[in-house]
């Protein structure tokens, strides 16, 4: 009696076994397991730790930069190239990252690679349109380019969302006027009397 109870149990739990195969390792979540030498990070993880360390690259190349030496120069050329490598492969990881977008566009911009960062902020507003650093770096680089209509566009958008981000915006505008020659443009004299009736 005792042995047909056994034999019964064995039968259901290898039927158990053959219908759920998963079913003896799952406390140890071996399905979920990654495979053998993956970083053991999903994408987004994967993402987010290059976006950190393009991030610190980038930090030291402003560093460098602030030094003012030829040797320094160079260090700051060297760090932003390593900051683009990181930012590059975390958009490539997760494709969502808005962070890393972003700061692309901060890292080409300050390369001088004005279209393609303004190409990087643009996606990143794609993806997040709140995202209003963004806002504020793509206007800046559009002041580099004279692209005087876009800045205005850009600070509507600050003034309604991020009164801090627009007033940082206004003072680049300042600083970007008052190293125009005179006499200014016809576009930049509109710009100019725009300005000033900003509070």
């Amino acid at each position: 009696m005792n042995r047909q109870l056994l034999s019964q149990t064995l039968v259901v739990l290898f039927a158990l076994t053959i219908a759920h195969p998963q079913g003896l390792a799952a406390g140890s979540s071996i399905e979920d397991m990654e495979p053998p030498f993956g970083s053991g990070y999903a994408p987004e993880q994967e993402s987010q730790k290059l976006t950190n360390k393009g991030y610190r690259s980038y930090q030291q190349a402003l560093y460098y930069q602030s030094l003012d030496t030829p040797n320094d120069a160079a260090k700051s050329k060297t760090a932003l190239k390593k900051a683009q490598k990181y930012l590059r492969q975390a958009a490539k990881k997760d494709q969502k990252n808005v962070r890393a977008f972003a700061l692309l566009g901060d890292v080409l911009a300050m390369q001088g690679e004005r279209r393609k960062a303004i190409g990087a902020f643009n996606f990143a507003l794609q993806l997040s349109p709140k995202y209003f650093d963004a806002w504020l770096s793509r206007a800046k680089v559009l002041l580099d380019m004279g692209l005087v209509n876009d800045v205005q566009k850009s600070y509507a958008v600050l003034a309604r969302n991020e009164p801090d981000l627009a007033n940082d915006l206004l003072a680049a505008i300042d600083i970007w006027l008052t190293e125009r020659e005179l006499p200014l443009s016809d576009a930049e004299g509109a710009f100019m009397e725009w300005r000033n009736s900003q509070t």
